[in-house]
């Protein structure tokens, strides 16, 4: 364990430095605008923390002991890390300089996040961003164990002690190719999807958990043969005839999409909620606060489109 007496300052550390600096206790009392006797007493407090005489007094000149010259070396070395880290606190503060760890869903990185990252390593460069792709369950273990600063995505069971605040709300509806006539009907039900293949995603992500619990699926829908792990995957087997498929409004948004048709399922209405997840009790770093600042302001010009609204 570190020892580091309770009766030994930086007031004290301070007044040594000087005197050490200007080998006599007047000129380094007036630098440090302070009484000489008061400067006295901090060196005799300081000898007297330490054990051990640090200066050599004549009734001329103050010159350090040999204990004296090998503390002083710790103590301007103690002095230049303690400023590095002043200044690196204030480089955080100044958003000079952070770093920011997300976890979220793949499509809420690829629209919500990945869109606001041009503009602000324009602004502040020194700023180092970590994006992680998880499902809804991953997410919640990260910000839990504070593996990351905060998430994006899916309420989860594995989450329940955690802050949430509602960002998104987005419905699902059908994609598929452009000329799928499926796509122009004046109203779409689930229903309407029985008699084509369908492409899921795998059981663990939310999107798959959310179509499961909905009323009135075709039981192609539950019981697809052919599930992927995220959009990318999901948009290319749509784009390669393997079927169509249900994804919520801000998925559809994914570039990955290309020209694909989406169209947002009138019955039943399927809603997911996107939301900022956070430990409990911890600010969020100015970095982590200035992405979380753009990434609502991303959210605002995203509500503009068929099936999402801002929550």
């Amino acid at each position: 364990m570190p020892v580091f007496p309770n009766n030994l300052s930086l007031r004290q550390l301070r007044a040594f430095d000087e005197v050490a600096r200007q080998g006599a206790f007047a000129p380094a009392a007036r630098e440090l605008c302070l009484t000489q006797s008061a400067l006295s007493e901090s060196i005799r407090q300081l000898e007297e923390a330490v054990g051990m005489r640090l200066f050599d007094r004549t009734t001329r000149t103050v010159g350090l002991t040999s204990a004296g010259q090998a503390f002083l070396q710790d103590v301007r070395q103690a002095f230049e890390t303690l400023e590095q880290g002043v200044q690196h606190l204030s480089d955080l503060a100044a958003l000079r300089r952070g770093k920011v760890r997300i976890a979220a869903a793949p499509s809420v990185l690829a629209v919500l996040l990945l869109p606001v990252l041009p503009q602000l390593r324009a602004q502040h460069p020194g700023i180092e961003v970590e994006l992680t792709e998880d499902s809804a369950e991953g997410i919640a273990l990260r910000v839990h164990d504070g593996r990351v600063d905060f998430g994006v995505g899916a309420a989860h069971p594995a989450g329940a002690e955690l802050l949430t605040q509602p960002l998104l709300s987005d419905r699902m509806g059908l994609v598929a190719c452009a000329d799928e006539p499926l796509l122009h009907r004046p109203t779409l039900q689930a229903a309407d999807l029985a008699h084509l293949p369908f492409v899921g995603l795998t059981t663990d992500t939310a999107i798959s958990q959310l179509l499961a619990a909905a009323p009135g699926m075709p039981a192609n829908v539950l019981q697809t043969p052919l599930r992927v792990s995220n959009p990318g995957l999901l948009f290319d087997a749509v784009r390669q005839g393997l079927g169509v498929s249900l994804i919520p409004a801000l998925t559809a948004q994914h570039p990955a999409r290309d020209a694909l048709g989406f169209r947002v399922l009138d019955t039943p209405q399927i809603v997911r909620r996107t939301l900022l997840i956070q430990r409990p009790r911890r600010a969020l770093s100015p970095a982590a606060q200035l992405l979380c600042n753009a990434l609502r302001q991303q959210v605002l010009q995203l509500a503009q489109q068929p099936g999402m609204v801002q929550d």
